[in-house]
């Protein structure tokens, strides 16, 4: 950007700056409201509540701000002097040109970060399309840079001091997380980190277990840049998709270097009870064969949103000659050479099977499509991706926040508006499935595979090559939902059938929420939000925020999710450990968005 374009944005983010400055000043929720374009969008992460909200347009920001009673508490609104959020001209959505300024806040316990997108109103004024605020730390508990720096002023060995420490986490946790995948170890990182005591638990024999166990040729979708662990980038020399089991041992790694204390083959055990009068949980963890009995204050479950397989009942299945499977139990392809494997389901566990399958020998591969699916390729993610947030050459944390910065609600009117954009990108990709009789769609609204990830967790897989095998003949596409097994095969409901030697379902997962419920009881779940969908305001469902029942939190999400969102979640129980914020029973609205077990796959994030 030229010295002149540096000038001209820096003035029209400061004026406009100005007029959001006098409207804080002034505690005016209307006045706050009119910087904003009838179709702006007003991202709120516990700034004026202890949740996190979006809203659109300038009735529903000043009804917001006048519900909440906290627009006088903000003050000190400064530019924000960091390279990355300086004022700037961007492209903006559908070619016209904006400006982007990053600001700086306090209000009476915290200190926040805000990012806005500005364009012009048809009368030439610029006004906000977005604006986010979110709070970074709550004043004289604010986040280290690095909570071992000082480790040697006490005159005591590392080794002592870590034993002493884990000792105290084990025998009295504040904190007890369920889960050792990315979400249980980014927030047992940042909790570490800021000083919250937590103890993590692990059904598994190893950190990592549950990408290990998973089939061979997995790696993630998505660039390496957007997948980092928190506090830990990868080496410059790794792979631009990580597969699977770099990932598994990342991650053991981690919790070694991250010193998270950590119990493996330990689940809760019974049923943990919550005492509404000392706000603690009396709880039995299963340790390896030995009950331990702790008395946590939270309990933090982060074990994704997706639970034991789904597999279709149908019926014949004794008289089926061949293997029936699900995807959870495929390894490689070495088992099903020369035979004729049918694959049911279009997502991306089943395009990665029967990727495998076609390369790795057997006879003939078909793919069982049932509904419409959303198709992108891989290399398009990863250009979005650096397009969305996370230039390259930037650090992570830059990428995190500026994408937290643009609400979903907002993205998807984005997406829904460029539908002929996203048709023409994908255009060859398209035309190759479409030979192989592959149905494609952009969604239920035309939102494309990005808003598909946090709506459905499914309906779309972003191919790695696949399409070129389908478009060959190489894997084959079967219209239609199965009906029952017969003895060579599978008979469909319209009455055609497929021989098959093996069945392999690609068919999703029951919610974790069903399984919550037999170990914390249908009341205590049934009070809590849904895990996982969309809320009405675009906001990710319970996930890292308050669901309903004083000290139990759903930590689910990819890895920017649980790598930005472990900071609002340990803000949250931090507040509520110095009594600035009280967690309260209540009944969860549904989610606009909520998932259903039938249309779920297993995402690949």
């Amino acid at each position: 950007m030229s010295q002149t374009d540096s000038t001209e944005a820096t003035a029209v983010a400061t004026s406009w700056l100005a007029n959001l400055t006098l409207a804080i000043g002034s505690a005016d929720p209307q006045a706050f409201a009119a910087v904003f374009l009838p179709n702006g969008w007003f991202r709120d992460v516990l700034t004026f509540s202890w949740d996190t909200r979006s809203l659109r347009g300038p009735e529903a920001i000043a009804s917001y701000l006048t519900e909440t009673h906290r627009l006088a508490e903000v003050s000190n609104v400064t530019l924000d002097k960091e390279l990355y959020y300086l004022p700037h001209f961007v492209p903006g959505p559908g070619g016209s040109s904006g400006v982007e300024v990053g600001f700086l806040y306090e209000t009476t316990h915290a200190v926040g970060k805000a990012y806005a997108h500005l364009e012009k109103d048809e009368r030439g004024s610029w006004k906000a399309l977005t604006l986010t605020m979110i709070i970074t730390d709550l004043k004289g508990h604010e986040e280290p840079e690095n909570v071992a720096a000082d480790w040697e002023t006490g005159g005591r060995t590392w080794g002592d001091i870590e034993a002493e420490r884990r000792s105290q986490i084990e025998s009295d946790p504040y904190v007890l997380i369920v889960g050792g995948g990315q979400c249980g170890l980014s927030v047992a990182a940042r909790f570490r980190q800021m000083g919250i005591s937590a103890l993590l638990i692990e059904k598994n024999d190893r950190i990592g277990d549950n990408w290990r166990k998973r089939y061979n040729s997995l790696a993630l979708h998505t660039p390496k840049v957007h997948h980092q662990l928190l506090y830990q980038p990868f080496p410059t020399n790794w792979p631009l998709y990580t597969p699977r089991d770099k990932v598994a041992d990342w991650f053991e790694a981690y919790s070694e270097n991250q010193h998270l204390v950590y119990w493996l083959r330990s689940t809760l055990s019974g049923r943990p009870q919550y005492d509404a009068t000392r706000r603690v949980w009396d709880v039995t963890v299963d340790r390896n064969g030995t009950p331990v009995r702790l008395r946590p204050t939270h309990i933090i479950l982060a074990t994704g949103a997706f639970a034991a397989p789904h597999t279709p009942a149908l019926e014949g299945r004794a008289a089926f000659r061949g293997a029936a499977l699900h995807a959870a139990e495929f390894k490689d392809a070495k088992p099903f050479a020369g035979q004729r494997v049918v694959v049911v389901g279009a997502g991306n566990s089943s395009i990665d099977i029967c990727q495998d399958l076609a390369l790795g020998g057997a006879a003939a591969v078909t793919m069982v499509q049932r509904s419409p699916t959303c198709v992108v390729s891989r290399s398009s993610v990863c250009e979005d991706m650096y397009a969305h947030a996370w230039t390259p050459g930037a650090p992570v944390e830059v990428g995190d926040f500026k994408s937290a910065c643009q609400p979903l609600g907002w993205l998807k009117e984005i997406a829904v508006s460029s539908q002929a954009a996203q048709w023409e990108r994908e255009k060859v990709l398209h035309e190759k499935l479409k030979r192989g009789g592959v149905r494609l769609y952009l969604g239920p609204d035309g939102q494309g595979q990005y808003l598909l990830v946090y709506e459905r967790g499914g309906g779309y897989w972003m191919d790695k090559g696949a399409a070129d095998l389908i478009a060959s003949g190489a894997i084959k596409i079967k219209q239609g939902a199965p009906a029952a097994f017969s003895s060579s095969g599978l008979v469909f409901e319209d009455g055609s059938s497929l021989t098959a030697d093996a069945v392999i379902f690609a068919t999703g997962y029951e919610l974790m929420r069903e399984l919550y419920k037999k170990t914390f009881g249908e009341d205590v779940i049934n009070s809590t939000s849904e895990t996982w969908g969309l809320d009405s305001e675009g906001e990710i469902q319970g996930s890292f925020r308050p669901i309903g029942h004083p000290g139990l939190w759903y930590a689910i999400g990819d890895f920017y999710n649980c790598r930005f969102m472990s900071k609002q979640l340990a803000l949250l129980i931090k507040a509520a450990q110095l009594g600035l914020y009280k967690p309260e029973f209540r009944n969860a609205a549904p989610a606009k968005h909520a998932l259903t077990t039938g249309e779920l796959v297993k995402p690949k994030l």
